[in-house]
């Protein structure tokens, strides 16, 4: 693949997982992950994960600034309580799984995507009023280690178990619960990338670092930002009912081609 043809995939793949993620309220890290692997087939998922976690360093970090610009949205001990779980779960999750084979770390994935589409057909976590929050910091910290282990392991941000974790622990509420997932999700990223970074690498791809190759991110990420206004605009346009059918729809036809990669 030559320079231009690879700036322009991935700024297709930036502008496809911004439309697809504002639209419908899927993590990007979700998407990016198996369509790095089917953009570059010799990429392996230990490489595809780490390099997407780096992508999401900088969305989150983007995210967490427009969303607490002025003030931050949640209190800091809240904050940093499941920020000290969650960074400490993201390195080891990134770090066991690097030692593991890409049969056992695709499963990890599907196992991800079906907890998802699950959840976005089945489970709805409880409405949190801002008077109903309770100050639980074990808890905080164990919900932070939960989702920051799975983040590591799968290359996702760790949205997808922090946020319905949170709400039904009840310490944060439904208004402020997305400003603090990408809040913490900032660490995260920034531990499973290093996790990923340190690690033996596994394909000969430049500007690969361990199992990160860095040249996806600013491509990506610029991608991403210049479509996520026209997502927003979608989901506006999509009653709730219609948008949980698309989405656990989606999530169910990327676990079955995943499946049929590793069983084929």
């Amino acid at each position: 693949m030559d320079d231009i043809t690879f700036i322009l995939s991935m700024l297709a793949v930036g502008a496809g997982v911004g439309i697809v993620s504002a639209a419908l309220g899927i993590g990007g890290g979700t998407l990016m992950v198996p369509v790095f692997l089917w953009v570059f087939p010799q990429l392996d998922m230990n490489t595809a994960k780490g390099s997407s976690l780096f992508v999401i360093l900088f969305v989150a970090a983007y995210n967490s600034w427009r969303m607490n610009r002025g003030r931050m949205r949640n209190p800091w001990d809240v904050v940093l309580a499941i920020a000290a779980g969650s960074i400490a779960g993201g390195y080891a999750g990134g770090f066991i799984t690097s030692l593991m084979n890409d049969v056992v770390v695709t499963w990890i994935f599907i196992g991800l995507l079906i907890f998802a589409a699950l959840r976005t057909f089945f489970l709805e976590p409880p409405p949190v009023r801002e008077e109903d929050v309770r100050k639980r910091r074990t808890v905080s910290v164990l919900i932070g280690l939960t989702a920051g282990t799975v983040a590591g392991a799968t290359g996702t941000g760790g949205g997808a178990i922090l946020v319905p974790l949170a709400l039904w622990a009840g310490i944060v509420s439904n208004a402020r619960v997305v400003a603090l997932s990408n809040t913490v999700m900032v660490g995260t990223a920034a531990a499973g990338t290093l996790a990923h970074a340190f690690a033996e690498p596994s394909v000969d791809m430049a500007w690969t670092y361990g199992l990160v190759n860095v040249a996806f991110a600013p491509l990506v990420f610029i991608g991403a930002m210049s479509t996520v206004r026209l997502g927003r605009g979608i989901n506006a346009r999509l009653s709730l009912p219609r948008r949980r059918v698309i989405m656990g729809a989606l999530l169910v036809v990327i676990a079955a081609r995943l499946i049929y990669r590793v069983t084929a």
